[in-house]
This record gives C-alpha cells, sequence and structure tokens, in this order.
C-alpha cells in the first residue's frame, strides 16, 4: 500500500507547484520565480509527506479493508490525529523556513504567498468599501 503514499505527497508537490506558476503575478515574485516554484514544491512536498504517511494511514485504520485486521483500535489509532494536525500547523505557520539549505527557497515561496494574501485581501476590501458606500482612503 505504499504507492498510494506516495502518490499522495506527489498529489500535493504538483498542486503546490502548479498554484505557484498560476497564481503569484509578477510583481508579487519578488525574487527569481523558479526558487518560488521550488520553494512550492519543498513545501507541498513536506505537507504531502505528512498528509501521505500520517493521516492517510490513520484513516485508512478506520476501513475494513477485506477483512484485514489492523492490530489497532480505531479509538488507538486515533491518537496520533491530533500530533500529527499540529504538525500540519506548524509547518504552514512557515517552521521549516529556518532549514539551513533550503530557507532560501521556503522564503522566497512564503513571501509571494503573503503578498498574494495581501492584494487579495486588499482586493475584497475595496470591493466592501465599494458596497458599502464609503470612499477610498487617500
Amino acid at each position: 500500500m505504499l504507492w498510494i503514499e506516495g502518490l499522495v505527497a506527489l498529489v500535493f508537490t504538483l498542486a503546490f507547484v502548479v498554484h505557484a506558476f498560476f497564481a503569484f503575478k509578477p510583481e508579487q515574485v519578488e525574487h527569481h520565480p523558479t526558487r518560488v516554484r521550488i520553494g512550492a514544491a519543498i513545501q507541498g512536498l513536506s505537507i504531502g509527506l505528512l498528509v501521505g504517511f500520517v493521516v492517510v494511514p490513520l484513516r485508512m485504520g478506520y476501513m475494513d479493508f477485506r477483512g484485514f485486521d489492523p492490530g489497532l483500535s480505531p479509538a488507538m489509532s486515533s491518537l496520533s490525529f491530533v500530533p500529527a494536525f499540529l504538525m500540519l500547523v506548524i509547518i504552514r505557520r512557515g517552521a521549516l523556513l529556518k532549514m539551513p539549505v533550503l530557507s532560501t527557497y521556503l522564503r522566497a515561496y512564503r513571501r509571494a504567498s503573503l503578498l498574494k494574501s495581501r492584494d487579495d485581501a486588499n482586493k475584497a476590501l475595496a470591493k466592501l468599501d465599494e458596497i458599502e458606500g464609503r470612499r477610498a482612503a487617500a
């Protein structure tokens, strides 16, 4: 069943890279675009490995797969869900930015994603101000 976990990690990696290709505008990418895409691949791979090799086996532990007895009760195997969820949150919040070799790429991706979030928030606020009839700030 190892191919399922690997496929999940690969899909997460590809999703992050495709998102980095199409979602970021050139003004949001302050570093070289290749750095941003490599950072997206690293971020996607780390999240994909955690989901693929921790969350997917936990989920498969709940299923009755052709009478296969996993050896652990669902109650026992669900205890590791909270640490896995916390690891996902920690990775998403930027804990990988301190890695010595990969930090350049991860910081480039993180900066581009934060700039995109800022631009999206400004656009949403402008729409809300327009709906409410407020004037734009000078």
